[in-house]
């Protein structure tokens, strides 16, 4: 019999959130690259959360989506500020340990619109234009840059292997090929989200999310293609490193 010290433990484990959080990340970037190319490509996140929706147990996706964005949101924070990743402590190192708390407010957001779609209250729009509407201009070519920065590193990960760091023994040698497209695509899409937050300055409506950007190369064919495969794969890659991932079990727990 499960006593409650022993559930008390299990809700409180960093690497329980955190591999919920990858399932979570992997099950986003899959039904992203899936919608993308089966339905009408979604112009928001919002959008892509009620096609989720409408899928077969869409509310079981979107509840688990929901969890494991906010489980992945604080492995990343958790991550900069203990800094589990051993990041150098110099410019670069504080770099991306910054941007890992961004990314992990930013997961955060995601669960929060999952959540509003699966208890009906999910808007429409693209929350990122709301944003950028009321963001003064050094936001908008601050955050563009950062999320243009971001692409850059991703395809550098991608094309370094580096995503391999981490995995555990046992990591099926698939995920190499996976990794490599995945973050490419990935990197990509962030690119081209990153300039047009750049290109709201002066008109908030210019500014697009992920599913948007994704969705602003749709006239471009066989990129638009290969790019939402490259994102199922990322996806299909986040759900390994669920398993394999190397991770810390903290306790979130206060003085434990």
């Amino acid at each position: 019999m499960v006593t409650t010290s022993e559930l008390e433990s299990t809700a409180s484990s960093l690497e329980n959130w955190t591999r919920v959080g990858y399932v979570a990340r992997g099950l986003i970037y899959i039904l992203l690259g899936y919608v993308a190319l089966s339905a009408e490509a979604p112009d928001s996140t919002s959008d892509l959360f009620k096609s989720v929706e409408d899928l077969p147990a869409g509310s079981v996706l979107l509840g688990i989506i929901m969890l494991g964005a906010f489980g992945y949101g604080l492995w990343k924070i958790f991550d900069a500020v203990k800094n589990l990743e051993g990041f150098d402590d110099d410019a670069t190192g504080k770099a991306k340990r910054f941007f890992y708390v961004v990314g992990g407010f930013g997961y955060f957001v995601l669960a929060y619109l999952a959540g509003k779609t699966l208890f009906g209250s999910g808007g429409s729009g693209d929350g990122t234009q709301k944003a950028a509407a009321i963001a003064p201009d050094w936001l908008l070519y601050a955050t563009g840059a950062g999320i243009l920065i971001a692409g850059l590193y991703q395809i550098k990960k991608g094309i370094t292997r580096e995503f391999l760091r981490g995995l555990g023994a046992g990591t099926p040698p698939f995920v190499g090929w996976f990794g490599l497209l995945g973050h490419v695509a990935r990197g990509i899409v962030f690119i081209t989200s990153g300039w047009f937050v750049i290109q709201a300055v002066g008109n908030s409506e210019e500014a697009k999310g992920l599913a948007a950007a994704l969705t602003s190369l749709k006239d471009t064919g066989t990129l638009f293609t290969l790019l939402c495969i490259g994102l199922i794969l990322f996806g299909i890659f986040s759900l390994v490193e669920a398993r394999y991932r190397i991770i810390p079990n903290e306790d979130l727990r206060p003085n434990r």
